[in-house]
């Protein structure tokens, strides 16, 4: 599966994107991510699932495209 990084997590991960395998559910990949990239414990985000809002009950596949997406304000 390819995983994207937008914003200020792009800068932590030092990456922008990067393929992986063998993660079932959300919960899972993001233990990993947090493993792999520990600036990520940090910080608040958003992960969408083939650019659909995800919640961590989200079963993956290994086609799926996931983006980490940092908080986003304006006015």
């Amino acid at each position: 599966m390819k995983i994207l990084f937008f914003g200020r997590l792009k800068d932590i991960t030092g990456v922008e994107e990067i393929e992986i395998n063998g993660h079932e559910n959300l919960e899972s990949l993001k233990k990993f991510l947090i493993e792999k990239f520990p600036g990520l414990r940090r910080e608040v985000f958003t992960i969408a699932i083939n650019f659909e809002i995800a919640g961590d009950d989200i079963k993956l596949k290994q086609d799926d495209e996931i983006a980490l997406l940092p908080p986003i304000a304006g006015g």
